[in-house]
């Protein structure tokens, strides 16, 4: 009995001494969690494009297409001829409020007079004569104002009558005038046979550009296409070709500005070019160079060579070329007004 009752003393002595040790062991380092932490709640996951980096579009710079309205003109065929026995037009307005119509026969560039761009008076003598080589024909002239009060003509030359590229060569010459009467000529200013216009750089329609370089917009055989070119100089003399068409498919340029717009003037003469019928159109560009679809003056057979005359901020007319025959050829004219 004596012997039972100190084996149970021993075992309550052991379990006593157990329950000690095991409540004074520290928690370890990885055992204590802090409160802050412990209480801090679960992170959502991270959310990754399965996008190449370099595809990713910068919204803020992301081009934004603008449709430009074009300028609403109400067309009006004026009455009659300006001119019989003459074609291929240009007309200069003059500081006195006259118009001057340079043209084209067989005898060379010559002109004509106004007081109102509708009555033109032939004025005698020849502004620029043929010669030989490649001005055995004259033709196709247009005028920038000068500096010092002189203006400045371009004209096309050819070595022959024959039409079209590959039958004919056409270059780009140029003449200087105190009056617009009496020329002097200055020589070759684009050589089509050495800029890339493959021998064919004709129908000049000059302007001079706000900060004083000229611009001659041509119609050109570069890359055998059909359309219109250009060339840029801070001269007047010397030029360079500008790269790219203009406008294709048209021909015969003849360029305004209007309501800060660059406004060309051109006619259809190709019967393939089913999308712009034969007769005269224009065509809108923000800086001369990009342009827009063409819209119709008119449409029409037998008329070509638009040139521009601005009567005032709102109203143009449009002279060009027509050919009937057996009837003469002659200069006849639309006017226009902005209606917006």
């Amino acid at each position: 009995m004596k012997k039972a009752i100190l084996v149970i003393l021993f075992l309550m002595i052991f379990a006593l001494l157990g329950y000690g040790c095991a409540k004074n062991v520290p928690e370890s380092p990885a055992e204590k969690i802090p409160e802050s932490i412990a209480n801090v709640p679960e992170a959502e996951p991270e959310l990754v494009s399965e996008t190449p980096q370099d595809l990713i579009p910068e919204i803020n710079n992301m081009p934004t297409e603008l449709v430009a309205e074009t300028l609403p003109f109400s067309w009006e065929k004026d009455v009659g001829s300006r001119i019989v026995d003459g074609s291929v037009p240009f007309v200069h307005g003059l500081k006195d409020g006259k118009a001057r119509l340079y043209y084209c026969n067989s005898k060379g560039i010559l002109s004509a007079i106004s007081k109102d761009g509708l009555t033109f008076a032939k004025e005698s003598g020849v502004r620029i004569s043929p010669g030989t080589g490649f001005e055995f024909q004259v033709c196709d002239p247009t005028i920038v104002n000068l500096p010092d009060g002189k203006m400045r003509m371009y004209y096309k030359g050819a070595n022959s009558l024959n039409p079209g590229p590959g039958q004919s060569i056409h270059k780009i010459y140029s003449a200087v005038s105190s009056d617009g009467l009496t020329f002097q000529k200055e020589g070759l200013r684009i050589d089509s046979e050495t800029n890339g216009d493959n021998g064919w750089a004709s129908v000049p329609d000059a302007i001079t550009l706000p900060d004083g370089r000229v611009r001659i917009y041509y119609v050109t055989a570069s890359g055998m296409q059909h359309g219109i070119g250009s060339a840029i100089s801070s001269d007047g003399l010397d030029f360079v070709k500008e790269a790219g068409i203009r406008v294709p498919n048209l021909v015969d340029p003849a360029l305004a500005r209007i309501a800060d717009k660059y406004v060309l003037f051109a006619a259809s003469i190709d019967e393939r070019f089913a999308k712009v019928p034969k007769g005269i159109y224009y065509v809108e560009s923000p800086d001369g160079l990009d342009f827009g679809e063409p819209i119709a003056v008119f449409q029409g057979d037998n008329v070509y060579d638009p040139s521009v005359l601005k009567i005032d901020e709102n109203t143009i007319r449009v002279f060009y070329g027509k050919v009937v025959p057996p009837q003469l050829p002659a200069v006849e004219s639309h006017t226009g007004k902005i209606t917006g």
